[in-house]
Parts: C-alpha cells; sequence; structure tokens
C-alpha cells in the first residue's frame, strides 16, 4: 500500500478514508499474527523468520533497505546477520556504526520499542527495533525508508507488534530446536543402548567360558550356553529356580564373596577354586571370576574350567617330589617327610625313627662296563627290591646317584632295623637279570636311630651317611650304626664338617711342599704340593682327617680349587725369581671326586693361563682306586688333561689295586712307589725283590719311578744301587714352606747328603 501524503489541497473526507483503510490493514496484519506464529514451528532457519517478519510489514511500510544485527555470544556487541539487498552490506554497517556512536542502538535496548532517526546523509528514515523477550537479546533490526509513512505512531505500534512476534518466534524456534535436538540424542542413545544390548547378549553367549548371573541370594537369573552344556541342565530349569551354590563344594566361601561384593568390598581371593559337582557331567575343579554386573544385586560370575589344569599341576608336583628314573620319593619329599619326624620326636619322647642310608657297591664299574642303560635298569630294579621289603608306611626315597635313604617311623630299637636290613640283603642274595646278564648286588648301609641321639634334624643324614662310609671302610656289604661309631670321632667330623667351608673361605688353608729329589746328583727336580689345614681353634689338622671329609661332604672340588690356585701362586714367584728352573716340577694330589667332576680340565688350564705357567711342568697325582669306580670317565679325564700338557703319576702304587694294565691303558708318566714297600726295603726281602721287579717293569715301559718315604742313609744307596732315580722323604726334607724353598732353590739345588 503506497504511503499517504499530508497535502493541504486533499479533500478531509478523502484523508479520512485513506486512514481508514490503513488502520484495516494494520488490524488485518495483526490479526495474521496468530498464523504467523504457527509458521514459524516449520522454519529452518533464522533468516526465514527474519523474512516472514519484512514480509508483513511491506504490507504497511514501503521498505527500501532493511538489516538484522544479531548480538553475540557474550552480548558485548552486535553483528550484520542478515540483509537485503545484500550488495548494500557496506552501507548498512557504516549507518548502524553511527547508530551506535550516537547511542540509538543502546535506547533501543533500553526502551524496548520502535524508535526513529535518519541516515547521515538524509537519504533514508530508519525504524530501529530491539529484539528482546524477557528471556534474552536476540539483536536489533533496522528498517530504511526513502518516505515517512502517513500515520507514524500507527507504524511504529506495528513494527513493535510485528518485531515481538519475531521474537518470540525467535525463542520458540531455538526450543523447537533444542526439543529436537534431545529428540535426536534420545533416538541416539536408544539406538545404542539397543547396540549395546545386542552386543552385551553376544558377548555373554560367546564368552567362550561357563557364565551366569546371580543375585544376592546366588539363584541364577541368566545363563549362557556354554553353562547349560556344562551343568548339563535345561535353561528352564535353571532360571530363578537353581542356586549357582548347588552344583559347587564349600558354597559358604561363594556365599561370603557375594556378601563382599554387596558391601562394595574388595575380593583379595579372586577368582576362587571350587569344586564343581554335578550328577549329569561330574566333578570338576572350576575358577570362579565373581564381578558386580553394576545393577543392584546382580553379579556376574565366570567360570573356568580348570580341571585339566589341576591335573598338571598334580603330576608336576609328582615329578617335582619324585625320582625321574625310579619314581621313588626324590631328596626333597624325603627331606620333607624327615623333617615332620624329628618335629614328632620333639614334641613325644616316644615318636622314635630310624634312617638307613645306602649305597650300592661298585655299582660305578658297573656302569663303566656295561654301560649307562644298564645302570638305570639296576637302579630301577633296585628301588623296587627295596620297596618291596618296606611297610606301606615307609618311605624309600632316591638321594642321587646309586644311593637310596630309608625312613622308618615307629622304630626304637636295633631289633626292627636288623629285621629290615637282613630282609634287604635277601632280596639282593639273588642275581638281578638284565639286558641277558645276571648282576650280583651288594650294599653297604648305615643306620641312624633316634633313640639313641639326640641329634639335630641337619645332622641325621650325615650321620646315617657317615656310618655307611664305615660299612665300606669295613669290606662292604655291611650294616654300621652311628651309634656304635666313637662319639667323639663323630663330634669331631660333624665339627670339621661344619667348619670346613668357612675354613676355605676364610683363607685357613695353605701349602707345604716336600722336595723330590735326583738321587744320584742330591738335586731338587721338584715339589709336591701338601694341602694344611691351620684351624684358629683345633690348630694344625692334618690331611688324611679333612680330606674325606671334603670328599663326604661335597666340598673336594671348591676345595681343590683353592689348593691349585695356592700351589699355580706360589709356584708363578719361584718362576720369577729363578727364571733358570724351566723344568722344574710341581707334583699335585687330586682325589677321586676332583677327577670326576667335569670342570678339572678347564679349571686346571685357565689357572695355569693366568699366572703363565707351563703345564708341561705339572704333574697330577692319582691313586689305582680311581680305576675301579669310573674306569671310562678316568680315561676320558686323563687323555684331556694329557693333551694339554699335563703328567700323570700314579701314588702310592704297589699296595693297593695294583695292576700293570693301568701303567699302559691310561698313558702314565710316573709311578710312586708306596712308602709301606720302601720302609722295609733294607730288612725284608720281600719288600726289596717287588720294588725290584717294579723298578725293572717300569725302565722296560719307559717310565719314572719315584721311591717315597726314604727315611734313612741305608735305604736311600740301597735304593741307588737298585737304579732308582727319584725319591722323597724326611731323610731329604719334610715338607716345607713356600719360603724354606726357595732357600734350597737358591742353594743352586743342591741339599748336602747327612
Amino acid at each position: 500500500m503506497d504511503p499517504l501524503n499530508n497535502k493541504p489541497d486533499i479533500n478531509q473526507v478523502q484523508r479520512l478514508e485513506e486512514i481508514a483503510r490503513y488502520s484495516m490493514a494494520a488490524l488485518e496484519l495483526c490479526a495474521a499474527m496468530g498464523d504467523y506464529q504457527t509458521s514459524l514451528t516449520k522454519f529452518k532457519n533464522r533468516k526465514d523468520i527474519f523474512e516472514r517478519a519484512v514480509q508483513g510489514l511491506r504490507q504497511m511500510i514501503p521498505i527500501s533497505l532493511y538489516a538484522f544485527y544479531s548480538v553475540d555470544a557474550h552480548d558485548f556487541d552486535i553483528e550484520l546477520e542478515h540483509c537485503e539487498p545484500p550488495q548494500k552490506q557496506v552501507y548498512i554497517k557504516g549507518v548502524v556504526d553511527f547508530l551506535i556512536d550516537k547511542n540509538i542502538v543502546a535506547r533501543a535496548f533500553r526502551e524496548k520499542r520502535t524508535l526513529t532517526a535518519r541516515t547521515p546523509d538524509h537519504k533514508y528514515h530508519l525504524l530501529i527495533h530491539a529484539l528482546t523477550t524477557t528471556a534474552r537479546s536476540y539483536g536489533v533490526f533496522f528498517c530504511f525508508l526513502e518516505k515517512i509513512p502517513l500515520e507514524m505512531s500507527i507504524v511504529d505500534k506495528i513494527t513493535t507488534i510485528v518485531m515481538k512476534s519475531t521474537c518470540y518466534a525467535l525463542e520458540n524456534f531455538d526450543l523447537y530446536r533444542l526439543v529436537d535436538q534431545k529428540n535426536a540424542e534420545l533416538t541416539e542413545k536408544n539406538t545404542r543402548l539397543s547396540e549395546s544390548e545386542i552386543i552385551y547378549r553376544n558377548t555373554f553367549e560367546n564368552t567362550g567360558n561357563p557364565t551366569v548371573v546371580v543375585n544376592s541370594e546366588g539363584m541364577i537369573t541368566y545363563t549362557n550356553s556354554q553353562f547349560l552344556a556344562f551343568s548339563g541342565w535345561d535353561r528352564s530349569h535353571l532360571i530363578n529356580k537353581k542356586r549357582l551354590t548347588d552344583f559347587i563344594v564349600q558354597s559358604g566361601k561363594f556365599d561370603f564373596a557375594l556378601l563382599l561384593l554387596a558391601s562394595e568390598k574388595e575380593i583379595t581371593d579372586n577368582p576362587i577354586t571350587y569344586i564343581f559337582e554335578n550328577g549329569a557331567t561330574g566333578k570338576k575343579n572350576v575358577f570362579l571370576k565373581i564381578s558386580s554386573l553394576g545393577i543392584d544385586s546382580q553379579y556376574i560370575v565366570a567360570i573356568m574350567d580348570v580341571t585339566r589344569i589341576k591335573e598338571a599341576e598334580k603330576e608336576l608336583l609328582h615329578h617335582a617330589l619324585h625320582d625321574h628314573l625310579t619314581s621313588l620319593p626324590n631328596r626333597m619329599l624325603l627331606q620333607d617327610r624327615l623333617s615332620q619326624a624329628v618335629r614328632k620326636k620333639k614334641r613325644n619322647e616316644q615318636n622314635d625313627y630310624a634312617v638307613f642310608f645306602i649305597d650300592l657297591d661298585r655299582f660305578k664299574s658297573i656302569n663303566d662296563t656295561l654301560g649307562h642303560a644298564v645302570g638305570d635298569l639296576l637302579l630301577i630294579q633296585t628301588a623296587k627290591r627295596i620297596q618291596s621289603s618296606l611297610r606301606d608306611v615307609d618311605t624309600v626315597a632316591r638321594f642321587g646317584g646309586d644311593e637310596f635313604v630309608i625312613l622308618l617311623e615307629g622304630v626304637r630299637d636295633k631289633k626292627a632295623c636288623e629285621v629290615l636290613s637282613q630282609r634287604i640283603f635277601k632280596k639282593f642274595s639273588t642275581p638281578i637279570n638284565i639286558a641277558d646278564q645276571e648282576l650280583f648286588i651288594s650294599m653297604s648301609i648305615g643306620i641312624l636311630l633316634s633313640s639313641m641321639h639326640n641329634v639335630e634334624e641337619v645332622d641325621v643324614i650325615r650321620l646315617a651317611d657317615m656310618s655307611m662310609y664305615e660299612a665300606k671302610k669295613l669290606g662292604r656289604n655291611k650294616v654300621v650304626y652311628s651309634h656304635e661309631i666313637e662319639e667323639k670321632k663323630i663330634e669331631k667330623k660333624l665339627y670339621l664338617e661344619n667348619h670346613l667351608l668357612k675354613g676355605i673361605q676364610a683363607d685357613e688353608f695353605f701349602i707345604q711342599y716336600q722336595p723330590m729329589i735326583r738321587l744320584t746328583t742330591n738335586k731338587i727336580f721338584g715339589v709336591e704340593a701338601l694341602a694344611r689345614w691351620r684351624h684358629p681353634e683345633v690348630g694344625i689338622i692334618p690331611p688324611n682327617t679333612f680330606i674325606p671329609i671334603a670328599e663326604e661332604s661335597g666340598l673336594i672340588i671348591p676345595l681343590g680349587r683353592k689348593i691349585i690356585e695356592l700351589a699355580f701362586t706360589d709356584y708363578a714367584c719361584w718362576m720369577d725369581r729363578f727364571p733358570e728352573l724351566t723344568d722344574f716340577q710341581l707334583c699335585i694330589n687330586l682325589s677321586i671326586k676332583q677327577m670326576l667332576h667335569d670342570d678339572i680340565v678347564d679349571d686346571i688350564q685357565s689357572s695355569a693361563g693366568l699366572l703363565k705357567i707351563p703345564l708341561q711342568n705339572v704333574c697330577l697325582e692319582i691313586t689305582e682306586s680311581l680305576f675301579i669306580d669310573d674306569t671310562k670317565q678316568v680315561a676320558d679325564t686323563i687323555h684331556k688333561l694329557k693333551k694339554i700338557g699335563v703328567s700323570i703319576a700314579i701314588d702310592d702304587f704297589g699296595t693297593g689295586y695294583s695292576s700293570l694294565k693301568y701303567l699302559n691303558q691310561f698313558s702314565i708318566d710316573m709311578v710312586k712307589i708306596d712308602r709301606l714297600l720302601i720302609h722295609d726295603i733294607t730288612k725284608n726281602t720281600t719288600n726289596f725283590n717287588i720294588v725290584t721287579s717294579m723298578l725293572l717293569l717300569c725302565e722296560a715301559m719307559g717310565l719314572n719311578v719315584m721311591a717315597e718315604g726314604i727315611e734313612d742313609i741305608k735305604q736311600l744307596e740301597k735304593l741307588i744301587q737298585m737304579k732308582c732315580q727319584l725319591g722323597q722323604g724326611y731323610h731329604f726334607a719334610p715338607p716345607q714352606d713356600k719360603t724354606a724353598i726357595e732357600q734350597l732353590i737358591a742353594k743352586e739345588n743342591t741339599l748336602p747328603l747327612p
């Protein structure tokens, strides 16, 4: 509708008619506001709302330009959101900045009505209205008019009505958009919840383990298919009808776990092992992993069948406590049962026990001769025969190698022990048939009776072991009781055994050297290293006392290393001081267990290499008894030693198990004639003839011979007459420390004859 101009030539009646029509149009616009609000709910954005508002105003006033400015997020400023036409954006921004500077925009916000103004260039009339509601401010509407409307008061009112409707439309639009957003979020949550439920059901069903949900009373409220198969029950007979405790032994433990979870306390023993017992599927070992489901009084229980694991653990435990070859209890299980027996004895003096320590006689010879496979079969048969001699309550264990230990409880005197030992001897009176061969086995037995000793647990086995060694000394195939051995001897042996390792570590051992002499020149050509023990309380302990103890206890290996280290160190000092001694010999004694130890060759080679000692000057003395027990291993060790340059001597030859085959079979370099033969050489014709024969034999075989124990001039003269080249004994010098040896060497290797 075109605006009305206030011209004086217009008829007054016509003017009133025009005002009436203008007013009717305004009333029609106001009446249309209801439909306007309804339509707003269908708008997609704020621009549509602005354009609809302007469309209504255009029915009343001729709008040239318009703009909507929105309030920023912090209500600190306004910024252009929409304008028409867009190409007038720069012009409109300039006008708005002008109005802001004139404080007209701020006044529009305060008065919340339509304000009028002129543009700075006076080109347009302006209608300004703030878009506000009771809740918030949305922005400002700027309307640019080229002409002033006929009735400005009516235009102001209509603009105010339209702008307020627009404000509420914006408010409703935000509300509708928020509702739509919440509805979308709710729809998404429902979708995710539905997906989560599907995932949960599939996960629960396919856990791989039987799984159930139970309430606080243990009633099964849900179950997967694996549990149905595991329990053998149908779902309809389980849900809300059976408790999980109906299937497990010691259900109280399970109820307590539920109680802890219900009180929001931690289950420290989780998973828990139970016996799952069911008539349909039998008895099984299970782990129960119990966790809160996150729903009041609902708990998820995962069940793992560990029956095979428990069986495997049981088998592993059996292997850990039993000998793999004979299936007898091993040393660990024996020690446990022995500990129990000792504790029972301490609680009640009447709870006596007996311990048999058994060692097979000459088992190593069988092993070397017939092979380890036959040796193993022999040990198996031996174990069966010993076990068949015992009561069910008795324990027989393989202690190691060819050693067996029997623990008898409830035994007070020798009578019961004699009955058992005779029964065992009788079992072995007949041969054992292995590999088409008949093998006769004898054994040495040491017995400890607790009724005869007030002994600590750590000494029980050692006392029985000591008794067994005494039985061997008596000729084997014997029985010796520990209480029959001289008490002081036992006490001293135990005392020394307990202090032996400390002595090695505390450097209580030292070396004395006995010169070895060329009898024709009376010169030293070498020394024999002899170990000595200076105990801080006992004093000097001779080797024939501590060497057997070291061998029996296994400490001969570290002791032997110590002796070699000390001897090599002294020898290296002599070589530095007397470089002309290029052929000076160092003899060291090796025990049986040293020779049979796997590291003996490496030990000697590494020690010599460290000190730069020529191994061709080192001679190792061994006894003939070595060849009796383990011929093959001794031969292998001798071969390795000779390969690195070491020479080998047989000590104490002529009084033991002398066999001429050893001299050739093992490439022996020197024979040392036992001092017992030398002692009576001037008086005893038999000894003289034996020594003469040995000298002739060794000369024919190209072996060096040394006479031990030369104590007087008559023995020396006789040996020189018999063309014996080498000797040692107190006639020349007793064992001396390294300083005395250095003094002898310094005297040009010459000892004056007495």
